[in-house]
């Protein structure tokens, strides 16, 4: 019989299914307003502006307009004699776009003629929205055009301005009738193929022709509700560019002798300002112009570019006059120093490139360096370098990489939405990358690397809160991660030091440096405790095999050997002969081996095959305290059993050895269900395992997906360990003369074969009660750690970092005494120099993990 959640499943699967039919249906109608909308907003605008309706001939063209009758602008004088200006727009645009620039232009009377191109805004009446225009290229735009020419009675010479990809129309026109044209402008324009984008026309075409797939007929899958801009506009867009073919422009160009300007902005982030220099370098009888703006020039530099193309087109309204070839450059580009320097030698560099290596390059970059990798992507496609195509499907093809093959198990998506929603997180990475990219750049200009590092790390940081905060699960991961920044309990190890800094650079500036701290301990390990030592070896000195006491807990070790067969042999024998491990489950952990590191509890001959398969060094198993409950006892030894004086603060009468000077209890990490939430659910849920997620993920795996029941109890851990999930508390309440003195008698007998004892450590334990560890009884020690091992309690979440930082300067304070009164009586000393090298290095690698 089914359970309950089982039947709900499919039930709200299909309420989904209903809700997104609704929505796209929904969507698909607000689709077709704004298509509507926007031609009714085209036709008040022409006729505002007093469009004239134009009837023409459309046989023969290679378009179907069935035929439809074209509104077209005519500002200045209808009866000026002067050659007309003809205005091209854009892709995507329309005439609305010159409504800035074309009285300028006719402010002298010269008659300015502009219009919409089919497919965009106003081309044809409401009544035809219907038609199908069977051919989007310039070159049978430009066949239009003549004919719209032609049925106004223009038959004179005109000055053609193509802006944009109008560039591509204007120089068909030249093609189709060039004694008709008296100069040529190419407005922030495309020409030569190989300024378009990549320059290669295969890819180039690919690209529309994937886009249309995309934003014209996937669209109608997608409830963008208008998001995407309206449905014609989006086809007319993406056709306008795949049916014009540029291959040849470049060279025909070279052939022109016809007057040209090229006008560009120096900033234009949709055609490089390298794009115009080309141009001008291939136009014979060219003219440039390059301004301080950006790609629309139309809108937002009118006047200026009028001050330029009026007397252009003044200078050659009768043929035969010179042109004028030279270069007016009104935003010369900037002398560029230290970081910014090497961003635009780097996209330089890159724009070398073959977009296909470029393409290659990228999908690297961001399968392996994620975020990152998309920022700095943003950064090269934001200085044209890269182009968006290629960006966009580099991007996608490294994330998609990454998430089947290099992604961490909270990052893979487990549903078919999940990793549509996984790639597609790169369309809305573009769309603010290249906002953010811009803004790097202008940081990186006024404050070099500061600036650059800034942008870069604002970048990353708003792409991950792209990513992860449209989800519930993204969200809570949001939360736990500012968990881990708030609460000192999870800071790096060289954070939670900081206090220890200045104390550490006095004893270096009085001489004394921090070796000396290594002479305590001598008869624990050689370096006091630090990295040296061995479990097995002081499971030994705690009397593992020599004394029957029920807190020490018995150790075997498993010995490095490259037969693989032959340690498993050994775990194997030492399971099934050593009475005193007690069976399964028991511990395996590296003989040394620092902060829980491949430490795991071994429930089966499985686990324990599987374990000594994928850890070749030694390894000890270890028999296994039935607990539940676990502490850590910090111990410290008193200095009159060095010196054989009394302390300062001590009577004369003989005192214990030492003293516990921190207790910290552990608590295990439990979920509990609710007969709904998964494990994965619940582990991101709770206030704080989620700040330690990813490693519980790990530790789960395939238990992940499962449902306990409500009330059940999940352990998402058996290692008392803070690296491994437990939650560290202080327990002070729990030092008590019983547990002092029963510690006391263990570190007592704790001796060297040459008569060394124990300083200062903590004993790891588990136990049957707290109630029974105060007592000093029903306790096992899971571990004694040396030097290193700090006052865990530290970590309590409830106590303050400034507290914390107290607890740690005063255990170092009495490991700096005991290691003087060592040096002063020889019965300790440091290590040699080559070893402090070697812990130096390892000290500073375990300060930052």
């Amino acid at each position: 019989m089914s359970s309950p959640a089982a039947r709900k499943k499919p039930a709200r699967a299909w309420w989904m299914i209903a809700i997104y039919i609704v929505l796209v249906i929904a969507s698909n109608l607000v689709d077709r307003r704004l298509d509507t909308d926007r031609l009714a907003w085209g036709n008040d605008y022409m006729n505002a502006r007093g469009a004239q309706t134009v009837e023409i001939d459309t046989s023969g063209l290679a378009v179907n307009l069935n035929p439809l009758p074209y509104r077209v602008i005519l500002e200045g004088d209808p009866k000026s004699t002067l050659p007309p200006v003809v205005l091209i727009h854009g892709s995507p645009g329309g005439a609305s776009g010159f409504s800035d620039l074309a009285p300028w232009l006719a402010e002298g009377g010269r008659r300015v003629i502009y219009f919409d191109l089919p497919g965009f805004a106003s081309a044809s009446e409401p009544s035809s929205t219907g038609s199908i225009y069977e051919n989007y290229s310039s070159t049978a735009y430009a066949k239009i055009i003549w004919r719209m020419l032609d049925a106004m009675d223009i038959d004179e010479r005109a000055h053609i301005i193509g802006w944009s990809n109008g560039g591509a129309v204007a120089l068909r026109m030249i093609e189709q009738d060039r004694d008709r044209v008296a100069s040529l402008t190419l407005l922030a324009a495309v020409g030569a193929q190989e300024n378009e984008a990549t320059g290669s026309f295969a890819f180039e075409h690919f690209k529309y022709k994937v886009g249309r797939g995309l934003l014209v007929y996937g669209a109608k899958l997608v409830p963008h509700f208008g998001a995407f801009g309206p449905a014609s506009e989006r086809n007319a867009f993406l056709r306008y560019f795949d049916d014009t073919d540029q291959r040849d422009l470049g060279p025909f160009m070279e052939t022109l002798d016809t007057p040209a300007m090229v006008m560009h902005g120096r900033h234009d982030f949709l055609i490089s300002w390298r794009a115009a220099e080309d141009h001008y370098r291939k136009l014979p009888n060219a003219q440039l112009v390059m301004l301080d703006a950006m790609h629309f020039i139309p809108m937002l530099k009118a006047q200026q570019a009028s001050e330029y193309l009026n007397p252009f087109f003044a200078r050659h309204d009768t043929p035969g006059a010179i042109a004028m070839t030279e270069y007016i450059d009104l935003a010369p580009l900037p002398e560029r120093h230290g970081a910014d320097a090497l961003l635009h030698k780097a996209s330089d560099a890159v724009l070398g490139i073959p977009w296909w290596i470029q393409l290659i390059l990228i999908v690297l970059l961001v399968r392996y360096a994620k975020l990152v990798g998309l920022a700095i992507t943003m950064l090269l496609v934001s200085t044209l370098s890269v182009d968006f195509g290629v960006g966009i499907l580099g991007m996608l093809g490294g994330r998609a990489w990454w998430l089947v093959h290099g992604s961490h198990r909270i990052n893979r998506p487990f549903t078919l939405w999940g990793w549509v929603r996984g790639v597609a997180f790169i369309l809305p990475v573009f769309v603010v990358g290249i906002l953010g990219a811009m803004t790097t750049r202008w940081l990186t200009l006024g404050l070099g690397t500061v600036g650059f590092v800034l942008g870069l790390v604002i970048m990353v940081s708003v792409f991950a809160l792209m990513r992860m905060g449209v989800t519930w699960e993204g969200r809570q991961r949001i939360k736990g991660e500012y968990s881990r920044i708030t609460n000192h309990e999870y800071w790096l190890t060289g954070v939670v030091y900081l206090p220890m800094l200045w104390w550490g650079i006095k004893r270096i500036a009085s001489g004394k440096g921090l070796l000396p701290l290594t002479a305590v301990n001598p008869g624990y390990a050689h370096d006091g405790g630090i990295m040296s030592e061995s479990k097995m070896d002081i499971n030994r000195k705690l009397g593992d095999g020599e004394i029957e006491d029920s807190a020490i807990l018995h150790c075997v070790l498993i010995d490095s050997n490259e037969n693989t067969q032959a340690r498993i042999d050994q775990t194997l024998h030492a399971l099934d002969h050593d009475a005193k491990l007690g069976g399964y489950p028991v511990f395996c952990k590296p003989d040394q081996g620092e902060r829980g590191r491949a430490v795991e509890m071994i429930k089966t001959q499985a686990d324990l095959i599987d374990y000594t398969e994928r850890n070749s060094e030694p390894f000890v198993i270890q028999q296994r305290h039935a607990g539940p409950m676990e502490a850590g006892v910090l111990w410290v030894r008193h200095l009159e059993s060095i010196t054989g004086e009394p302390e300062s603060n001590q009577s004369t009468k003989t005192q214990p050895s030492g003293f516990i000077y921190a207790i910290t209890i552990k608590h295990f990490p439990v979920v509990v269900g609710n007969g709904k939430d998964s494990i994965r659910r619940l582990i991101l849920g709770h206030q704080r395992y989620r700040a330690q997620s990813r490693m519980f993920f790990d530790r789960m795996g395939p238990r992940l997906r499962e449902v306990p029941a409500a009330g059940q109890q999940v352990s998402l851990g058996d290692a008392g360990n803070h690296a491994q999930g437990a939650m560290f508390t202080d327990g002070a309440h729990l030092i008590t003369p019983e547990l002092s003195d029963r510690i006391t008698q263990i570190v007592d007998r704790f001796v060297d074969d040459q008569g060394r004892v124990f300083d200062i450590g903590r004993f790891d334990i588990r136990c049957e009660s707290l109630e029974q560890l105060a007592k000093g009884e029903g306790f096992g020690i899971v571990e004694l750690n040396g030097l290193t091992s700090e006052p865990t309690n530290l970590y309590d979440p409830e106590r303050s970092f400034l507290w914390a930082w107290r607890m740690l300067c005063g255990y170092w304070i009495h490991a700096e005494h005991i290691a003087k009164a060592r040096i002063d009586t020889n019965t300790g000393e440091p290590v040699d120099r080559e070893s402090w090298k070697k812990i130096k290095r390892a000290l500073a690698r375990v300060m930052f993990t």
